[in-house]
């Protein structure tokens, strides 16, 4: 169990035992089923991520010193000794065991990361091996990974969630510059090195969960990950890279609509990044798409996704995520998911000849059914978004008058008004949730 809910049910025992739900006896047994899972806390990998990063950068400093005035073999020791010595602590604190502290475990596992990099790069700047900077980048999380999953360890796992990403980003960089050529596929290599952070979360028992911050960055990186394949995916398949924006849409929709276990889909929204982050990406280009030539430009590139495996292997995953989305009622992804439908179905209307204001016009009428669900869902008690289907609708509304042909006088009055209906929506809003709690949005 974790600490949030461990703490709830610490504080409904007393009161279950006063009023006779529980005896003395099933409280202390309720307890004793349920302690808290062992966590460091966010003070505890900060000191020991902070720490490590100073010692590695002492390090660095040391041997930059007198870099130049030392033989090869010197150099060579003094590029491995670290690597050796940072080994050694990590045996150290395996020995430990789970007597060791979570700060320890941090530490230990950072250095050694460090070290590693560190390693790999002054070895090849001693022997002047060929190679590019991604390369180094690359090879530094395949080898620095399995730190994150034996001493479990969550900066090790931040980094290289981090690392895989930036390599990602300039692989799919590189391809287009260079139209392929000898730039690695992402398409196949993402999704690998994302699997590599699957012995740390979940775990070979399916239950080690990210902390909030990690999440965060797990759902940050692989949706950088997604959009930069999505970028060169055109580009592998040696054909125009128009495909990209409903690519980057359907990889919006698959971070957004990512299974969750009973627990995780009653989370609070904040608990959620993949849905945070997927929804804003997709609601920001359906937005986008509410202009005439970006909304042509989208169903345009329908035509140049389709031919695409990538493509079909996105839909195939959008299909089955929302499946699981459907049987656990999960309707509000489901309705900001449905963003990303929109283009296949006005696909007929990407003729050159034909204006892209009837697609404008239609992302417009969707986006304002989408926020009238999110509100619908909450006032009828199930998971909704009140307060983000009222925003999308103010934020609807003020494009469309800032487009309009009136006076500023006319504009300023108009977004008064608007303002004051949205802060009066979110007090009402507000009292009904004091009024009837309910399950958590989205």
């Amino acid at each position: 169990m974790s600490l949030l809910h461990h703490r709830w049910l610490a504080e409904q025992l007393p009161a279950w035992e006063r009023e006779g739900i529980v005896t003395a006896d099933g409280a202390r047994r309720l307890r004793e089923q349920y302690a808290a899972e062992p966590r460091g806390g966010l003070a505890q990998v900060i000191v020991g991520a902070v720490g490590a990063l100073l010692i590695g950068t002492g390090l660095i400093a040391v041997l930059a010193y007198n870099w130049d005035d030392f033989p090869r073999w010197v150099r060579l020791a003094l590029a491995l000794g670290p690597l050796a010595a940072t080994q050694a602590v990590s045996w150290w604190v395996l020995r430990k065991g789970e007597a060791a502290r979570p700060w320890q475990r941090e530490a230990a596992a950072l250095v050694q990361t460090l070290a590693v990099g560190a390693a790999m790069a002054l070895v090849s700047q001693i022997y002047n091996l060929p190679g590019k900077w991604t390369d180094l980048v690359f090879w530094w999380c395949v080898v620095s990974v399995p730190l994150a999953w034996v001493l479990r360890s969550n900066a090790v796992a931040i980094a290289y969630l981090i690392g895989i990403a930036v390599w990602t980003v300039a692989q799919s960089q590189q391809a287009n510059w260079s139209r392929a050529g000898d730039v690695a596929d992402v398409r196949i290599w993402f999704p690998l090195l994302l699997a590599g952070i699957l012995p740390r979360w979940p775990g070979a028992e399916l239950r080690d969960r990210p902390a909030p911050g990690s999440r965060f960055v797990l759902a940050a990186s692989t949706l950088a990950g997604l959009l930069a394949v999505a970028a060169c995916a055109g580009v592998r398949a040696e054909q125009p890279n128009d495909a990209f924006f409903w690519l980057a849409m359907l990889s919006a929709a698959v971070l957004l609509l990512f299974p969750l276990d009973r627990h995780g889909a009653t989370e609070p929204l904040a608990s959620k990044p993949e849905v945070v982050l997927g929804g804003l990406a997709l609601v920001i280009m359906a937005l986008i798409a509410t202009y005439e030539d970006p909304a042509r430009a989208l169903v345009k590139s329908v035509g140049f996704a389709l031919p695409l495996a990538w493509c079909w292997l996105l839909l195939a995953v959008v299909v089955g995520f929302a499946t699981v989305a459907f049987r656990q009622g999960r309707f509000a992804v489901l309705a900001v998911a449905g963003l990303a439908v929109v283009p296949l179905v006005a696909a007929p209307l990407s003729a050159d000849d034909i204006s892209g204001w009837p697609v404008a016009i239609a992302y417009t009428l969707v986006l304002f059914a989408t926020a009238i669900v999110l509100i619908t869902l909450e006032f009828l008690g199930r998971q909704g978004a009140a307060r983000i289907g009222a925003a999308l609708i103010t934020i609807l509304v003020i494009l469309r008058m800032a487009d309009a042909d009136l006076s500023l006088l006319t504009k300023g009055i108009a977004f008064i008004v608007i303002g004051s209906g949205f802060l009066a929506f979110n007090a009402f809003v507000s009292r009904h949730r004091a009024a009837t709690p309910g399950e958590s949005p989205a």
